[in-house]
């Protein structure tokens, strides 16, 4: 395969950029009893309040964008690009591509290497044997704001296929736009999927053929584009597409 480096104009330019939009401290009498209860209340308050922020901590599960994102040291990030782009989007009025108007079906796309928001290296390969989606998504998009939490919550619920791998690709960071940084967006969904960061040239972006945001590329287990995706696709359809990819025979 050829290593493709995406460098250039802004790829983002002919996307419509559309943004959406203490307690009062009270005097303490010191006495003994009272400095006793102080203490105890004192102790009960530590162990609750430590309790508490483990909890959080075990909410955010290892290995997820979430997890990256609480240790965030970058929102953009170098990615090489091993392979060659996807053919572009087909120009449609339906917000999933049907698959015998869309070009890059049956495509492999390219490798994506590179980093989360703490630094640990990310890498989609379509030739790892699993099925995966990979969501494209940009903090200030509105679409993408509605579209992500209802993801988490059909991923919470326990939809997701064992077979199928999801990614994210956080792309077109904008540091004058609404939502910024995406880190922080990330950690307040609880997204689990791994997020991997885009370049700011959008090598990644460009190297699937975005056309708009939110954006979805579904490939089977052998590495083959099965669906392609754009907009604010509803959960139900979002879900009926994600499940027979899981229920398609693995690649021999």
């Amino acid at each position: 395969m050829n290593e493709q480096k995406h460098e250039g104009a802004d790829p983002y330019s002919n996307l419509t950029n559309r943004t959406t939009g203490n307690r009062p401290k009270t005097g303490l009498i010191i006495v003994g009893a009272t400095v006793a209860v102080v203490l105890v209340l004192g102790a009960v308050a530590f162990f609750v309040t430590r309790s508490e922020n483990n909890a959080d901590t075990a909410a955010i599960e290892n290995d997820t964008g979430a997890q990256a994102a609480q240790n965030a040291k970058q929102e953009q990030a170098s990615v090489t690009v091993i392979g060659e782009p996807l053919a572009a989007y087909p120009q449609t009025s339906s917000m999933v591509a049907p698959p015998a108007e869309d070009p890059a079906v049956g495509q492999t796309p390219p490798v994506l290497e590179g980093f989360s928001f703490d630094g640990s290296p990310v890498k989609i390969d379509p030739a790892d044997g699993r099925a995966k989606v990979v969501i494209f998504v940009a903090h200030w998009c509105p679409h993408c704001q509605v579209e992500v939490p209802l993801i988490q919550k059909w991923i919470d619920e326990g939809n997701q296929p064992e077979n199928v791998d999801f990614y994210a690709v956080s792309t077109s960071v904008k540091r004058d736009q609404a939502n910024y940084p995406p880190s922080k967006w990330v950690i307040k969904e609880g997204f689990t999927p791994k997020v991997m960061l885009d370049d700011p040239a959008g090598s990644a972006a460009q190297a699937y053929g975005l056309p708009g945001f939110p954006y979805f590329v579904m490939m089977d287990s052998a590495g083959k584009v099965t669906q392609r995706a754009s907009g604010e696709v509803p959960i139900d359809q979002f879900g009926t597409l994600v499940t027979a990819l899981g229920s398609q025979p693995p690649a021999s």
